[in-house]
Protein backbone atom coordinates (compact mmCIF):
# COMPACT_ATOMS: atom_id res chain seq x y z
CA UNK A 1 0.00 0.00 0.00
CA UNK A 2 1.39 3.42 -0.97
CA UNK A 3 1.89 6.25 1.48
CA UNK A 4 -1.01 8.18 -0.06
CA UNK A 5 -3.30 5.16 0.23
CA UNK A 6 -2.27 4.65 3.85
CA UNK A 7 -2.97 8.30 4.59
CA UNK A 8 -6.38 8.11 2.94
CA UNK A 9 -7.24 4.98 4.93
CA UNK A 10 -6.18 6.70 8.15
CA UNK A 11 -8.31 9.73 7.26
CA UNK A 12 -11.30 7.46 6.65
CA UNK A 13 -10.78 5.78 10.03
CA UNK A 14 -10.58 9.14 11.77
CA UNK A 15 -13.71 10.38 9.98
CA UNK A 16 -15.59 7.21 10.90
CA UNK A 17 -14.54 7.53 14.55
CA UNK A 18 -15.64 11.15 14.69
CA UNK A 19 -19.01 10.31 13.12
CA UNK A 20 -19.52 7.61 15.76
CA UNK A 21 -18.62 10.08 18.49
CA UNK A 22 -20.94 12.77 17.15
CA UNK A 23 -23.74 10.22 16.79
CA UNK A 24 -23.33 9.30 20.45
CA UNK A 25 -24.58 12.76 21.36
CA UNK A 26 -27.99 12.16 19.79
CA UNK A 27 -28.03 8.45 19.02
CA UNK A 28 -29.11 5.36 20.90
CA UNK A 29 -27.29 6.16 24.15
CA UNK A 30 -28.67 4.55 27.28
CA UNK A 31 -30.29 6.73 29.93
CA UNK A 32 -28.41 6.65 33.25
CA UNK A 33 -30.36 5.34 36.26
CA UNK A 34 -29.65 7.68 39.21
CA UNK A 35 -28.49 6.37 42.59
CA UNK A 36 -29.80 8.08 45.70
CA UNK A 37 -28.74 7.21 49.25
CA UNK A 38 -31.20 5.59 51.65
CA UNK A 39 -29.04 5.18 54.78
CA UNK A 40 -26.10 7.45 55.57
CA UNK A 41 -23.30 7.18 58.12
CA UNK A 42 -22.50 10.67 59.41
CA UNK A 43 -19.03 10.71 61.00
CA UNK A 44 -18.16 13.50 63.44
CA UNK A 45 -14.74 14.68 64.59
CA UNK A 46 -15.55 17.77 66.67
CA UNK A 47 -14.02 20.15 64.09
CA UNK A 48 -15.77 23.11 62.40
CA UNK A 49 -16.37 20.84 59.39
CA UNK A 50 -19.00 19.00 61.45
CA UNK A 51 -21.46 21.83 60.75
CA UNK A 52 -21.10 21.29 56.99
CA UNK A 53 -21.36 17.51 57.42
CA UNK A 54 -24.60 17.91 59.38
CA UNK A 55 -25.90 20.32 56.74
CA UNK A 56 -25.13 17.67 54.09
CA UNK A 57 -27.01 14.99 56.05
CA UNK A 58 -29.93 17.38 56.45
CA UNK A 59 -30.01 18.05 52.71
CA UNK A 60 -29.99 14.33 51.95
CA UNK A 61 -32.83 13.80 54.43
CA UNK A 62 -34.93 16.58 52.93
CA UNK A 63 -34.38 15.43 49.35
CA UNK A 64 -34.34 11.64 49.65
CA UNK A 65 -35.81 10.86 53.08
CA UNK A 66 -32.57 9.20 54.12
CA UNK A 67 -32.01 7.55 57.48
CA UNK A 68 -28.86 8.79 59.22
CA UNK A 69 -26.74 7.03 61.80
CA UNK A 70 -24.34 9.34 63.63
CA UNK A 71 -20.90 8.24 64.82
CA UNK A 72 -18.40 10.11 66.97
CA UNK A 73 -15.21 8.53 65.62
CA UNK A 74 -12.72 10.48 67.73
CA UNK A 75 -10.26 8.31 69.62
CA UNK A 76 -10.80 10.36 72.80
CA UNK A 77 -14.48 10.94 73.55
CA UNK A 78 -15.23 13.36 76.34
CA UNK A 79 -18.89 14.25 75.68
CA UNK A 80 -22.00 12.88 74.02
CA UNK A 81 -21.19 14.57 70.71
CA UNK A 82 -23.08 12.04 68.55
CA UNK A 83 -26.25 12.26 70.65
CA UNK A 84 -26.28 16.05 70.75
CA UNK A 85 -25.65 16.52 67.05
CA UNK A 86 -27.96 13.71 65.94
CA UNK A 87 -30.78 15.80 67.36
CA UNK A 88 -30.07 18.38 64.63
CA UNK A 89 -30.90 15.98 61.77
CA UNK A 90 -34.41 14.62 61.32
CA UNK A 91 -34.51 10.82 61.03
CA UNK A 92 -31.12 10.30 62.67
CA UNK A 93 -29.85 8.41 65.69
CA UNK A 94 -26.44 8.07 67.39
CA UNK A 95 -24.56 4.77 67.36
CA UNK A 96 -21.94 3.43 69.73
CA UNK A 97 -18.25 3.58 68.95
CA UNK A 98 -16.31 0.31 69.07
CA UNK A 99 -12.69 0.19 70.24
CA UNK A 100 -9.93 0.86 67.74
CA UNK A 101 -8.38 3.46 65.50
CA UNK A 102 -10.67 5.98 63.85
CA UNK A 103 -10.61 4.30 60.43
CA UNK A 104 -11.29 0.87 61.97
CA UNK A 105 -14.23 2.35 63.89
CA UNK A 106 -15.67 3.83 60.67
CA UNK A 107 -15.20 0.59 58.72
CA UNK A 108 -16.88 -1.40 61.51
CA UNK A 109 -19.85 0.99 61.51
CA UNK A 110 -20.23 0.67 57.74
CA UNK A 111 -20.22 -3.13 58.00
CA UNK A 112 -22.67 -3.20 60.91
CA UNK A 113 -25.25 -0.65 59.77
CA UNK A 114 -25.50 -1.39 56.03
CA UNK A 115 -25.10 2.20 54.85
CA UNK A 116 -24.75 3.23 51.22
CA UNK A 117 -22.89 6.50 51.86
CA UNK A 118 -20.41 7.80 54.43
CA UNK A 119 -20.23 11.54 55.12
CA UNK A 120 -17.12 12.72 56.98
CA UNK A 121 -14.78 15.70 57.33
CA UNK A 122 -11.44 15.88 55.56
CA UNK A 123 -8.90 16.10 57.08
CA UNK A 124 -10.33 14.20 60.03
CA UNK A 125 -9.90 15.79 63.45
CA UNK A 126 -8.33 19.06 62.32
CA UNK A 127 -9.79 22.20 60.72
CA UNK A 128 -8.98 22.50 57.02
CA UNK A 129 -7.25 25.85 57.46
CA UNK A 130 -4.64 24.18 59.69
CA UNK A 131 -3.67 21.64 57.02
CA UNK A 132 -4.47 23.14 53.62
CA UNK A 133 -3.08 21.18 50.69
CA UNK A 134 -0.40 19.35 52.69
CA UNK A 135 -2.47 16.22 53.31
CA UNK A 136 -5.93 14.73 53.17
CA UNK A 137 -5.09 12.98 56.45
CA UNK A 138 -4.33 9.41 57.44
CA UNK A 139 -7.98 8.50 58.05
CA UNK A 140 -8.96 9.47 54.50
CA UNK A 141 -5.93 7.73 53.00
CA UNK A 142 -6.81 4.45 54.73
CA UNK A 143 -10.50 4.67 53.82
CA UNK A 144 -9.62 5.28 50.18
CA UNK A 145 -7.80 1.94 50.22
CA UNK A 146 -10.33 -0.09 52.21
CA UNK A 147 -13.80 1.42 52.05
CA UNK A 148 -16.21 -0.12 49.53
CA UNK A 149 -19.01 2.39 50.09
CA UNK A 150 -19.47 5.79 48.45
CA UNK A 151 -17.78 8.44 50.59
CA UNK A 152 -18.63 12.14 50.65
CA UNK A 153 -15.73 14.11 52.11
CA UNK A 154 -16.50 17.56 53.47
CA UNK A 155 -13.84 20.23 53.06
CA UNK A 156 -14.51 23.92 53.70
CA UNK A 157 -17.21 24.45 56.31
CA UNK A 158 -18.98 27.08 54.19
CA UNK A 159 -19.28 24.76 51.17
CA UNK A 160 -22.73 23.34 51.84
CA UNK A 161 -23.97 20.38 49.82
CA UNK A 162 -27.34 21.95 49.10
CA UNK A 163 -25.64 24.79 47.23
CA UNK A 164 -22.76 22.82 45.72
CA UNK A 165 -25.03 20.17 44.14
CA UNK A 166 -26.27 22.73 41.61
CA UNK A 167 -23.02 22.21 39.72
CA UNK A 168 -21.69 18.65 39.70
CA UNK A 169 -18.50 17.65 37.90
CA UNK A 170 -17.62 14.02 37.14
CA UNK A 171 -13.82 14.28 37.17
CA UNK A 172 -11.91 11.56 35.29
CA UNK A 173 -8.16 11.12 34.89
CA UNK A 174 -8.24 7.98 32.72
CA UNK A 175 -10.16 4.81 32.04
CA UNK A 176 -11.85 3.48 35.17
CA UNK A 177 -14.29 0.62 35.61
CA UNK A 178 -16.17 2.54 38.31
CA UNK A 179 -17.01 5.40 35.95
CA UNK A 180 -20.52 4.20 34.97
CA UNK A 181 -21.41 3.77 38.65
CA UNK A 182 -20.04 7.23 39.46
CA UNK A 183 -22.19 8.75 36.71
CA UNK A 184 -25.28 7.28 38.38
CA UNK A 185 -24.35 9.09 41.61
CA UNK A 186 -23.91 12.34 39.65
CA UNK A 187 -27.51 12.31 38.50
CA UNK A 188 -28.74 10.99 41.83
CA UNK A 189 -27.27 13.86 43.86
CA UNK A 190 -27.45 16.78 41.41
CA UNK A 191 -30.06 19.41 42.26
CA UNK A 192 -33.02 19.93 39.93
CA UNK A 193 -31.97 22.09 36.93
CA UNK A 194 -28.31 21.54 37.88
CA UNK A 195 -25.36 21.78 35.52
CA UNK A 196 -23.47 18.50 35.24
CA UNK A 197 -20.20 17.99 33.39
CA UNK A 198 -17.88 15.23 32.31
CA UNK A 199 -14.40 16.61 32.97
CA UNK A 200 -11.73 14.57 31.15
CA UNK A 201 -8.49 15.60 32.81
CA UNK A 202 -5.21 15.42 30.92
CA UNK A 203 -2.49 15.30 33.57
CA UNK A 204 0.92 16.40 32.29
CA UNK A 205 2.77 13.46 33.84
CA UNK A 206 0.33 10.93 32.37
CA UNK A 207 0.58 12.58 28.97
CA UNK A 208 4.39 12.56 29.02
CA UNK A 209 4.45 8.86 29.96
CA UNK A 210 2.00 8.00 27.20
CA UNK A 211 3.90 10.08 24.66
CA UNK A 212 7.16 8.31 25.48
CA UNK A 213 5.55 4.91 24.95
CA UNK A 214 3.71 5.96 21.78
CA UNK A 215 6.72 7.59 20.14
CA UNK A 216 8.93 4.61 20.98
CA UNK A 217 6.52 2.45 18.97
CA UNK A 218 5.80 5.04 16.27
CA UNK A 219 8.87 7.34 16.13
CA UNK A 220 7.65 8.88 12.87
CA UNK A 221 4.35 10.03 14.42
CA UNK A 222 4.63 12.58 17.24
CA UNK A 223 1.83 12.59 19.82
CA UNK A 224 0.71 16.04 20.92
CA UNK A 225 -1.69 17.06 23.67
CA UNK A 226 -4.50 17.83 21.24
CA UNK A 227 -4.35 14.33 19.73
CA UNK A 228 -4.19 12.73 23.17
CA UNK A 229 -7.14 14.76 24.38
CA UNK A 230 -9.13 13.79 21.27
CA UNK A 231 -8.35 10.12 21.85
CA UNK A 232 -9.42 10.42 25.48
CA UNK A 233 -12.68 12.05 24.41
CA UNK A 234 -13.44 9.26 21.92
CA UNK A 235 -12.72 6.65 24.58
CA UNK A 236 -15.51 8.12 26.71
CA UNK A 237 -17.97 8.65 23.83
CA UNK A 238 -20.53 6.17 25.17
CA UNK A 239 -20.61 7.75 28.62
CA UNK A 240 -20.75 11.22 27.08
CA UNK A 241 -23.80 10.22 25.04
CA UNK A 242 -25.56 8.73 28.05
CA UNK A 243 -24.87 11.76 30.23
CA UNK A 244 -26.07 14.15 27.52
CA UNK A 245 -29.28 12.15 27.01
CA UNK A 246 -29.95 11.82 30.75
CA UNK A 247 -29.37 15.51 31.34
CA UNK A 248 -31.87 16.43 28.62
CA UNK A 249 -34.46 14.03 30.05
CA UNK A 250 -33.89 15.50 33.53
CA UNK A 251 -33.97 19.12 32.31
CA UNK A 252 -30.37 19.65 33.43
CA UNK A 253 -27.54 21.37 31.63
CA UNK A 254 -24.63 19.20 30.46
CA UNK A 255 -21.09 19.93 29.27
CA UNK A 256 -18.24 17.76 28.03
CA UNK A 257 -14.95 19.34 29.15
CA UNK A 258 -11.60 17.85 28.11
CA UNK A 259 -9.16 19.87 30.25
CA UNK A 260 -5.52 20.18 31.17
CA UNK A 261 -4.89 19.08 34.74
CA UNK A 262 -3.88 22.53 35.93
CA UNK A 263 -7.24 24.11 35.02
CA UNK A 264 -9.55 21.17 35.81
CA UNK A 265 -11.56 21.01 39.04
CA UNK A 266 -11.14 21.54 41.89
CA UNK A 267 -10.89 25.29 42.16
CA UNK A 268 -8.22 26.83 44.43
CA UNK A 269 -8.84 26.33 48.15
CA UNK A 270 -9.81 29.96 48.69
CA UNK A 271 -12.22 30.09 45.74
CA UNK A 272 -15.85 30.80 46.67
CA UNK A 273 -17.50 29.16 43.66
CA UNK A 274 -19.85 26.39 44.76
CA UNK A 275 -19.62 22.99 43.10
CA UNK A 276 -19.36 19.29 43.92
CA UNK A 277 -16.89 16.76 42.54
CA UNK A 278 -17.68 13.10 41.88
CA UNK A 279 -14.68 10.83 41.33
CA UNK A 280 -14.53 7.11 40.47
CA UNK A 281 -11.78 5.14 42.18
CA UNK A 282 -10.27 1.77 41.31
CA UNK A 283 -8.81 1.01 44.72
CA UNK A 284 -6.17 -1.37 43.35
CA UNK A 285 -4.86 1.08 40.75
CA UNK A 286 -2.07 3.36 41.95
CA UNK A 287 -2.58 6.00 39.29
CA UNK A 288 -6.30 6.52 39.94
CA UNK A 289 -5.76 6.45 43.69
CA UNK A 290 -3.04 9.09 43.47
CA UNK A 291 -5.21 11.17 41.13
CA UNK A 292 -8.16 11.07 43.55
CA UNK A 293 -6.00 11.83 46.60
CA UNK A 294 -4.47 14.84 44.85
CA UNK A 295 -7.85 16.26 43.86
CA UNK A 296 -9.27 15.79 47.36
CA UNK A 297 -6.43 17.52 49.16
CA UNK A 298 -6.60 20.55 46.83
CA UNK A 299 -10.39 20.87 46.84
CA UNK A 300 -12.46 23.36 48.83
CA UNK A 301 -15.57 21.59 47.50
CA UNK A 302 -17.29 18.45 48.81
CA UNK A 303 -15.98 15.40 46.94
CA UNK A 304 -17.90 12.14 46.47
CA UNK A 305 -15.63 9.14 45.90
CA UNK A 306 -17.18 6.06 44.29
CA UNK A 307 -14.76 3.17 45.00
CA UNK A 308 -14.39 -0.37 43.72
CA UNK A 309 -11.82 -3.13 43.38
CA UNK A 310 -10.52 -4.46 40.06
CA UNK A 311 -10.61 -8.07 41.23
Amino acid sequence: MSEAESRNELDRDVDASMRMFEQSQVGDALTILPIRPSRVLLVLDGSPQDDASIAAATTLRERFNTETVVLDAREEIDADLAGKRAAEVSGSRPIDRVDGSTYDVILAAVATHDVDMVVLPCPFGRPLDQVGTDSAGTVIDVLLSRLKTAMLVIRREDMRLGDCASRVALVVGGECEMLPLASRWVFGLANPKATVSLNLVLEKEAFENMRSIFEAIHPETPLDEAAFGEAMTKTHASLHGSMAKTARASEMNYRLLPQAGEVAPPNPLQDDERMMLVMPLEVDDRFTQGFVQDRIRRSPHPVLIVPGHLA
